[in-house]
């Protein structure tokens, strides 16, 4: 035998190893022992919606809010610049991407206007008019910002799902301005709960209480003011109560909220000291001194927890508290689980809506799947005899190559978490008919060495050296294909790809390698007269 082909079995079996500690999740499930995550995958080959049935949802993102989350950003920032340089401005308006600043006098907007040219000269275009400066974010700036938006609402949005503890969703961009979710494997009573928790905002705020009321006219009037803006023009802010107490049906509060959900570390379940579901909550660095500071200067006063503009809870601020809370309302089990899920993932930047919802029924997979079996059995088969009809031992050897082939197909496809879906499928089987292409190539060309006059063991040699730019390069092409249509396709597309290019990997290997060192295998030191082909 070749020393290079000692080698080569050596790699040959490390594959193989490897495939099939890649595969055992697939079929083991949670029957594997505890340390095998922490060594090996644990994940096996996942099966998509197409094939286990679940939810297929299309969210539309409305990317138009992050540019109102931004000049409220811009706002309190100038807000702040103005307080330091002690100029009272008249006042602020806001519409589509422009913020208007409203002055006294000319001398402070001069003041302004050229702090605000040289730190915002990236994102803003600057125009004066009268006493006013007219602050508009700049085109390339919104479509950055409108990107960043939609990109945190994926994140979020698989953070929840992951947590929720369904089995391998998948999340993505489609197109602009829209989020593909399918949870494979999902049951109808758990929709209603998933498109839930993906649409909640979870905006969770601290806000000191100013009063309370059974009825929001009476406490308006109290204020002297007519509604809820005219509210905000007195930095207050006006919020539904749902605290279980009819005489509190609506809170007035500080407008800002001086501590937000954003510095929470960590949320869980809990009960309170009457057995009810609540939330518990604890801050990280920043978060724990912010709080610390907001109970520490009003104890004795009421704390509103409010959620999505909803006070929860109101208590009275015993002492200082940094570090952790508690929410307590009207809550579930579920509800309380869930809020505590949101919570964790974080808030969405932006609203989103679902504008496509569909239940794929398990039926559907199962025969999807049967299907996609017997398709493979018979392609198989029918490969399998007419390899060993036509070309005899040699034959042979392309089914054992083939075997290898398939083994390591559906260990690196396990490998890599790739999803197997019935387009998927379909590029199993067309990879299974291409795969001993290669074979039949180097077959053909050792009978053409053998017509030419040379030894059997020389034809071998000639026939595989002479066929492998042949193989290579028709397998090549084939690969590329495969890439493009995974770079620029989505769904069941880039499924067909991606099995389609790790099959055409290791097809090539298949061919020039694992066939040619079962050759070696079989024809090392022995007088070969004549080859079966």
């Amino acid at each position: 035998m070749k020393r290079s082909s000692k080698h080569w079995i050596t790699v040959i079996l490390i594959l193989s190893f490897l495939s099939v500690i890649f595969l055992i999740p697939t079929f083991a499930g949670d029957r594997l022992p505890e340390w095998w995550g922490k060594v090996f995958p644990r994940k096996g080959l996942r099966l998509g919606l197409d094939l286990k049935g679940g939810i297929y949802l299309l969210l539309g993102v409305r990317a138009d809010k992050a540019i109102e989350h931004e000049l409220a950003n811009l706002k309190e920032d100038l807000i702040e610049r103005l307080n330091k340089e002690k100029i009272l401005p008249k006042g602020f308006n806001s519409q589509d991407k422009t913020l208007t600043v409203n002055f006294f006098s000319k001398e402070d907007l001069d003041r302004v206007r050229k702090d605000i040219e040289a730190d915002y000269k990236d994102i803003l275009e600057v125009e004066e008019k009268g006493l006013s400066l007219h602050l508009t974010l700049k085109d390339q700036y919104i479509k950055e910002v409108q990107r960043r938006a939609i990109d945190q609402v994926k994140q979020t949005i698989e953070n929840r799902i992951d947590e929720f503890g369904v089995v391998e969703p998948s999340v993505q961009r489609v197109g602009t301005d829209r989020i593909l979710v399918q949870v494979p494997g999902a049951s109808r009573q758990d929709r209603e709960r998933i498109i839930n928790i993906i649409k909640r905002a979870a905006v969770l705020e601290f806000k000191i209480v100013k009063d309370a009321g059974p009825d929001e006219e009476t406490l308006l009037k109290k204020y002297g003011v007519k509604s809820g803006d005219e509210l905000v023009s007195l930095g207050l802010e006006l919020h539904p109560g749902d605290t279980g107490q009819e005489n509190e049906r609506y809170f007035i509060t500080e407008h800002e909220a001086q501590v937000t959900g954003q510095y929470l570390s960590d949320a869980r379940l809990i009960f309170d000291e009457y057995g009810r579901p609540a939330v518990g909550f604890s801050f990280r660095g920043e978060g724990a001194a912010r709080f610390g500071k907001l109970t520490g200067e009003n104890i004795g006063k009421r704390l509103a927890i409010v959620l999505d503009g909803v006070v929860k809870s109101a208590p009275v601020i015993q002492e200082r508290i940094s570090s952790q809370g508690r929410i307590t309302g009207n809550f579930t089990l579920e509800e309380a689980k869930d809020l505590a899920l949101v919570l964790r993932s974080g808030a969405l930047p932006v609203p989103v809506d679902v504008e496509q919802e569909q239940t794929v029924g398990p039926s559907l997979g199962k025969d999807s799947i049967e299907k996609g079996k017997i398709s493979m059995i018979v392609g198989g088969t029918a490969v399998v005899l007419f390899m060993m009809f036509f070309y005899k031992l040699q034959g042979v050897i392309a089914n054992i190559a083939l075997a290898f082939n398939m083994l390591f197909i559906m260990g690196f496809l396990s490998a890599f978490g790739v999803t197997l879906t019935l387009p998927g499928i379909a590029g199993l089987v067309l990879t299974l008919g291409m795969a001993v292409d290669g074979n039949i190539i180097i077959f053909e060309r050792i009978k053409e060495e053998l017509r030419a006059g040379k030894s059997p063991l020389a034809a071998i040699d000639a026939g595989y050296e002479r066929s492998f730019w042949t193989v290579f390069d028709a397998n090549v092409t084939t690969l590329l294909t495969g890439l493009i249509l995974f770079w620029f396709g989505t769904g069941p597309v880039k499924g067909f790809a991606v099995t389609l290019s790790i099959g055409i990997v290791s097809t090539i290997f298949s061919n020039v390698v694992v066939a040619r060192v079962i050759s070696d295998l079989i024809y090392a030191e022995r007088r070969v007269e004549a080859l079966s082909i």
